[in-house]
C-alpha cells in the first residue's frame, strides 16, 4: 500500500511516499513564502523518484497542525482535492506528533516547539521508550515560553523551528537539561507523516474528509478581542516520570 505524505505546516514544505511501512523516497523545500506554488511541483518530483504514479497512491497523510495557518491550508486543500479526485483515504496527523517520531538515538523525554508567533510557542511533549516507540505526554497547546520551558525537570530533547526562536531562553531556564537539536535536519517531515497515516489506515482508521480541519490550536483573532485581553492559563506540561 502506498501512501503519500504532506506538511507545509513550517517554512519547510516536505512529501513523502511510504511502501508497506517503509519511507520509499522524500522531498523537501525551503520557502521563504507560503508553499502554493513550490507544493505540487514537489509531489510531482517525488512520485517519479518512487516510480509511483499519483493513481497508485491508496491513502494520504497530511500535517493538520499546529503550524502555520496558511502552511496547514496549502497541504490540507492539496489532501482533499487528491482524495475527492481519486477515491483516497486521508489521515490527519498532528505535525507535533510528527516532529517527535523524527527522533532517533534517544531514550527519555521529547519536547517538540513550533514558533507560533506573538511571543507564543505550539508545544507536546512525548517520551521515547527503549524500544524507539513515542508516546503522547501532553495535548497539543499553545504556551508563553518563559512560563512553559520553567516546568522541566529532568533531561529533554528539544527540537523543531522554536527552539532557534528561543535557544537562548531555554539554555537560561533549563540549562544542561535541555538538550537540543537543530531545525534545519530536524523538521516535520513528509515520510513521517505518510508512515503516521500508514499505520492508522492499517488498522482500519482513517479521517471523515468532509469534517477534516485544521489544527490552528490558538484562539482566532477576533475571539482574543472579545476577551478584552485576558490571558490564557498555562498549562503543567512536566514530563511523567
Amino acid at each position: 500500500m502506498h501512501i503519500l505524505g504532506i506538511d507545509t505546516a513550517t517554512r519547510i514544505a516536505s512529501v513523502g511516499i511510504v511502501c508497506d511501512g517503509e519511507i520509499v523516497a522524500e522531498r523537501a523545500h525551503l520557502s521563504t513564502a507560503n508553499h502554493t506554488e513550490t507544493l505540487l511541483p514537489l509531489i510531482l518530483h517525488l512520485l517519479e523518484d518512487s516510480h509511483c504514479t499519483l493513481q497508485e497512491v491508496q491513502g494520504l497523510g497530511v500535517s493538520i497542525g499546529p503550524g502555520s495557518f496558511t502552511g496547514l491550508r496549502v497541504a490540507l486543500g492539496t489532501a482533499k482535492g487528491f482524495a475527492y479526485a481519486l477515491g483516497q483515504q486521508v489521515v490527519g496527523v498532528s505535525t507535533l506528533e510528527a516532529l517527535a517520531r523524527t527522533v532517533n538515538d534517544w531514550e527519555g523525554a521529547i519536547c517538540t516547539v513550533l514558533d507560533a508567533r506573538k511571543a507564543e510557542v505550539y508545544v507536546a511533549f512525548f517520551r521515547r521508550d527503549c524500544h524507539g516507540q513515542i508516546h503522547r505526554q501532553s495535548a497539543d497547546q499553545v504556551v508563553a515560553p518563559h512560563e512553559f520551558f520553567s516546568t522541566l525537570e529532568e533531561p529533554c530533547l528539544f527540537l523543531g523551528d522554536g527552539v532557534e526562536r528561543y535557544e537562548a531562553l531555554l539554555h537560561e531556564q533549563c540549562g544542561p537539561l535541555a538538550k537540543l537539536l537543530p531545525f534545519s535536519q530536524y523538521h516535520p517531515r513528509g515520510g513521517t507523516v505518510a508512515l503516521l497515516a500508514w499505520e492508522r489506515l492499517s488498522q482500519g482508521g482513517s479521517s471523515v474528509i468532509g469534517t477534516l480541519t485544521p489544527t490552528y490550536v490558538r484562539k482566532p483573532e477576533a475571539e482574543f478581542r472579545r476577551m478584552s485581553g485576558a490571558s490564557l492559563p498555562c498549562p503543567d506540561l512536566r514530563t511523567s516520570p
